[in-house]
C-alpha cells in the first residue's frame, strides 16, 4: 500500500520541480538551442515577447519535431532573462486545442 498523502500541495510542487529538472537535464543541448532562438525572436519584436508556440515554430523551422523537447518544454522560460507579462494567448497549434499560453518578455 502507498503511504504517500493524496493531497499535499508542497509535495506536488517538489515532484514537479524534480521532474522538470530531470527533463531539462536530459534535453539540455536542445533546450539551450531553443532558448537561444527564442531570445533572438524576442529581440526582433518591438514588445520583446514570445510564447511556447514560438518555440514549436522554431523547432519545425530548423527541421526538428515540434514535440522534440517533450517534458523539457516546461523549462523553456526558466531563468532571469524572462518575465511573465501577466498576459495570455490562445495556442494556434492544432494539437493544443486553443489552450492558454503565457506570454513571456525578454528583459
Amino acid at each position: 500500500m502507498n503511504d504517500a498523502p493524496l493531497f499535499d500541495w508542497a509535495e506536488g510542487q517538489r515532484r514537479k520541480r524534480e521532474g522538470q529538472d530531470q527533463a531539462a537535464d536530459n534535453k539540455a543541448s536542445l533546450l539551450q538551442f531553443v532558448r537561444d532562438g527564442l531570445e533572438n525572436i524576442a529581440r526582433g519584436r518591438h514588445d520583446r515577447t514570445v510564447t511556447a508556440d514560438d518555440a514549436a515554430r522554431y523547432l519545425v523551422a530548423n527541421g526538428i519535431s515540434d514535440k522534440a523537447l517533450g517534458s523539457a518544454a516546461g523549462s523553456l522560460f526558466r531563468g532571469r532573462q524572462w518575465e511573465f507579462t501577466g498576459q495570455w494567448a490562445k495556442s494556434a497549434r492544432v494539437t493544443n486545442h486553443g489552450s492558454d499560453l503565457r506570454i513571456w518578455r525578454l528583459k
